[in-house]
């Protein structure tokens, strides 16, 4: 399976190879479920960076690929910047769209947006994983070490901060980043930190789920 299948030859993302090893908090888990014993309902992921004051922008990417026991069956299990409305996984998530250079917000308010409708994801998708890539990264010789960026993970009805990943730029060389998963269990959902810098693109990173 390859994101060309859905975009064709005009596929806008190019292959990375080179990258950055980001500085973030591994090994989180957080139980999403409330004080109260209540589960969460909803969960939003934000990808947030500044544009570049000097040089060429950086184009970062939040992604989400929705699983079948581990797995991604078909590109309808694929949320990225390509992706249509008519896609399945719009059924219960919501994407911001793409933004090129993190200039649609200000300070940490998310430039993407990934929201997830917990109650309405199908009984068989058990996973969803959330990772950051760079635009054309090989091209343009850019990883995450050049520009400020971090994902945040927030109570979709409350606006509660869950997790905060800042990425840092001390002796970063990926270009590719496994933020983590929410994981359904017995009790409702769960969120694992992966932390998991690579080098690649998106399809580099599906092909790890597919």
């Amino acid at each position: 399976m390859n994101f060309s299948d859905l975009t064709g030859s005009g596929n806008r993302k190019s292959s990375a190879d080179s990258g950055l090893t980001l500085d973030l908090n591994k090994g989180i888990s957080l139980d999403l479920v409330k004080e109260n014993g209540a589960n969460l309902h909803k969960v939003d992921v934000g990808l947030a960076w500044d544009p570049v004051l000097t040089g060429k922008d950086v184009d970062l990417d939040l992604s989400a690929f929705f699983l079948h026991r581990g797995r991604v069956q078909s590109l309808d299990d694929v949320m990225y910047y390509k992706a249509a409305p008519t896609m399945r996984c719009f059924q219960y998530a919501e994407y911001s769209g793409d933004s090129r250079d993190g200039s649609e917000a200000d300070g940490d308010d998310p430039d993407e947006f990934i929201k997830v409708d917990l109650d309405r994801i199908p009984s068989d998708i058990d996973k969803v994983v959330f990772v950051v890539t760079i635009y054309d990264a090989i091209r343009n010789n850019q990883t995450f070490g050049v520009v400020r960026s971090l994902v945040k993970i927030e109570d979709g009805q409350t606006g509660k901060n869950l997790a905060t990943y800042r990425l840092n730029t001390d002796n970063s060389v990926d270009t590719a980043f496994i933020v983590g998963e929410l994981a359904r269990s017995g009790r409702g959902w769960s969120f694992n930190g992966i932390a998991d810098g690579r080098d690649g693109d998106l399809n580099d990173l599906l092909r790890l789920y597919s």
